[in-house]
């Protein structure tokens, strides 16, 4: 009598790769595509406005265009290797306006970091700056939490979850100690 196999274990095909192998599949094909964003990247860094590059830009329009035909290609390929084994990328599932409002979450726990209080693990920060950098703080948190307002407002996101009590106290706490520092 035959063996029965759970119902959960799929019949292997002639030529196809076991589960374990597949996953590894799609993992190094996402891996291969992230580095090849990276790429983009940094053909475009010129683009950018950033006030930190990273890379010197060295080639040519010309040349640019020649490599992101070669990552086309490779991308393509990458498809191809996929539905070899019959698997398709899966759909994206994050938001970019999620994506957006997170890494501005984090850009404000940054400065926050800047706050006097937080540099004392660098060592006692001078009398005579603790008002500028208590200023450049409130200045740099104040947009940040515009800039989130002002993308929640435009997408019709829920304004009551903007931001915590915490860090609206925290705002308030630089403001008051830039106003006790100008006092003084």
């Amino acid at each position: 009598m035959p063996e029965l196999q759970p119902e959960t274990e799929r019949t292997r095909q002639p030529g196809e790769l076991n589960e374990a192998q597949r996953r590894r599949l799609i993992i190094t094909c996402k891996y291969i595509d992230s580095l090849l964003c990276d790429m983009e990247h940094a053909l475009h860094s010129l683009e950018s406005e950033s006030p930190f590059p990273h890379y010197v830009v060295d080639i040519t329009s010309a040349q640019a265009s020649v490599i992101e035909d070669h990552i086309r290609r490779l991308r393509t390929q990458l498809l191809l290797t996929l539905d070899w084994q019959h698997m398709t990328p899966e759909p994206p599932d994050i938001p970019v306006s999620r994506s957006v409002l997170t890494d501005l979450g984090f850009v404000d726990i940054a400065v926050e970091e800047l706050m006097p209080r937080h540099l004392r693990g660098c060592g006692a920060v001078p009398e005579d700056a603790v008002n500028g950098l208590n200023e450049v703080v409130l200045k740099l948190r104040l947009l940040v939490h515009s800039i989130m307002h002002s993308i929640r407002e435009e997408l019709g996101l829920d304004q009551e979850s903007r931001f915590s009590e915490r860090e609206g106290s925290d705002i308030r706490y630089v403001h008051q100690e830039g106003i006790r520092s100008r006092g003084r």
